[in-house]
């Protein structure tokens, strides 16, 4: 496909001014429509609410009580769910589901800390595994791109705003609430293909890979009813811009061919509007995992072909039957990026070019290109005239080589990327694409830093709801390798309430963690002795390791270094 029919290189496209003022592409403007709040009757007995939050708390009417099925973001979301679910059907809550570990930080609305242990909690048996690393190795990062993504450094209303965030209204309404996360830990676990009795309801688990591999997959035979976190209402994000493990369209290929082997009458997803209807839900699932099958097939075969991610990013395109399906748009994430992750998760991210094994850096290509241009002023002219063929892509190209040329035109060049990016945002279809666009192009400007994080997901409760292996962990990435540079350090750790030791040997620059109190005569560098709870509260950033050495819940002697690394009292 020529790169100049791309919406993002000048192809015209019809844009729309939206409610709150967003200036959006007209098909991702509509998409919204679905997503209003209310709590939908899907069948006898059984509710799926939607528009509180990105994802979607499904009620199931049981003989004393209901089973809920997920809980929101933050426990100001899963009040919204409660409360409406609660006006049609208010029984005492029976049971809570997870189907995977994203919408889980709602659920202490659900079973107050004085009822837990006394109704049970079902999970998948790796949502815990799965739950710590994303709070506890990567939850920096995570966070700060999770931030970027659903675009929470963006204003509520104009031309910068988001009209939705393709798979529900919203993450967090940061104008309405500050988030506070629940979470309750499972208290069983499924096994694949289980058939079990809920409160008088009739359940069968299964295992099926959904945008992560801890997902489970709900099958209600009494009402024909399947509960599913792989076929949402845009094309299914093989990758996402916000960085995850390889999601394998071979595994995901299994659940969705699972629920036409089941053939539903009601199909409730994590995420959009439930379908109805024996005949629309096949169609539905058919095309969505027919266009899954479709990018992971067509990629393979580009593979085999010796094309490179950035050829077969540029070339292959969905046939019109799965383009216009009723599932399959891309309002979510785009199938370029689909394409080059199936490429990377099979085959690396290496293509063929052995020029980009060792390419030039970014300002010594920038500082050429320039040159090669005729200067700095030459170069930013050409830009200007890209610009007004509103050629977004290549002039957001040449203005990253303008800002890296560091020349008197830096400002320019900054101001120049920016509306392109802004301009890109403008056209797209999809959230993502739009969050992440508009938000470099503001803080291009100066209007936001995404480096602080407008929310936090991590506090003393929740902490205490995980192993406490969790967050030790987290020693290994936030302790700097110069505390082992002139040889190796141990630190024990214990903590009391409950009582756990750990051993970490610091050596050649890493941490090495290892359960229980070191060796009987082994040199120890450090001892920190706290409770658990002071953990919690350090972790949870609800108090400062210098407050907690203060007030005598935390004992530390030995190498200053080393306890103020850990303490955060360096």
């Amino acid at each position: 496909m020529n790169a100049t029919l791309s919406p993002y290189m000048g192809a015209p496209v019809d844009v729309v001014t939206g409610a709150r003022g967003a200036v959006v592409n007209a098909s991702f403007a509509k998409h919204a429509e679905q997503f209003g709040r209310k709590a939908h009757q899907v069948a006898e007995g059984v509710w799926c609410h939607v528009g509180a939050c990105l994802g979607n708390s499904t009620m199931i009417e049981g003989k004393t009580g209901v089973i809920v099925v997920d809980t929101g973001d933050c426990i100001e979301q899963s009040v919204m769910q409660k409360e409406d679910l609660m006006a049609v059907c208010n029984k005492p809550l029976s049971a809570l589901v997870y189907t995977h570990g994203h919408y889980v930080f709602g659920s202490r609305t659900w079973l107050p800390l004085e009822q837990e242990g006394k109704v049970p909690v079902w999970a998948h048996p790796d949502m815990m595994r799965n739950m710590s690393r994303m709070i506890g190795d990567l939850s920096p990062f995570m966070m700060r791109r999770v931030a970027i993504q659903f675009g929470l450094h963006l204003p509520v209303d104009g031309p910068d705003s988001m009209p939705h965030m393709g798979l529900g209204p919203f993450f967090y309404e940061m104008d309405k609430y500050k988030p506070t996360t629940g979470f309750v830990r499972p208290t069983h676990t499924t096994t694949d293909g289980m058939a079990t009795e809920i409160d008088g309801v009739k359940f069968e688990f299964f295992h099926t890979w959904g945008d992560t591999d801890d997902t489970v997959l709900i099958w209600l035979p009494e009402t024909r009813t399947v509960i599913n976190n792989i076929a949402w209402p845009a094309m299914f994000n093989i990758y996402t811009l916000r960085g995850e493990l390889f999601r394998n369209p071979i595994e995901l290929l299994r659940g969705l061919d699972k629920i036409l082997e089941l053939q539903p009458e009601h199909l409730i997803g994590v995420h959009g509007v439930p379908i109805s209807g024996r005949e629309e839900v096949a169609k539905a699932i058919t095309e969505y995992r027919d266009t899954i099958q479709y990018i992971y097939d067509q990629t393979i075969r580009g593979i085999n072909a010796g094309l490179s991610p950035d050829e077969l990013a540029q070339t292959i395109r969905l046939p019109a039957s799965l383009t216009n399906g009723r599932l399959t748009g891309e309002h979510y994430g785009e199938l370029p990026f689909h394409v080059r992750q199936v490429y990377a998760g099979m085959v690396g991210w290496f293509g063929k070019d052995t020029a980009k094994l060792h390419p030039v850096t970014g300002t010594d290509e920038a500082h050429r290109i320039v040159a090669l241009a005729g200067g700095e002023d030459a170069f930013l002219m050409a830009s200007r005239a890209a610009a007004d063929k509103r050629e977004f892509a290549w002039v957001a190209q040449m203005a990253t080589w303008g800002m890296q040329n560091a020349g008197p035109r830096l400002a320019e060049f900054r101001q120049l990327k920016a509306d392109a990016l802004r301009g890109m945002a403008q056209v797209t279809t999809a959230a993502n694409t739009r969050s992440w666009y508009l938000t470099q192009a503001r803080e291009l400007e100066g209007h936001c830093n995404t480096d602080v994080t407008p929310f936090k997901i991590i506090n003393p409760a929740m902490v205490k709801q995980m192993p406490p292996i969790t967050y030790v962990n987290g020693l290994r990435f936030s302790l700097p390798a110069s505390l082992s540079a002139d040889g190796i350090k141990v630190l024990h750790l214990h903590f009391s309430q409950p009582d756990n030791d750990y051993t970490l040997v610091l050596r050649n620059g890493v941490v090495v963690i290892s359960n229980g109190a070191p060796a009987a005569g082994t040199q120890v560098d450090a001892t920190i002795d706290m409770s658990f709870d002071a953990w919690a509260r350090l972790i949870g950033r609800e108090a400062s390791g210098r407050d907690l050495q203060a007030s005598g819940d935390v004992k530390a002697s030995g190498n200053k270094a080393i306890v103020g690394a850990v303490l955060g009292t360096a």
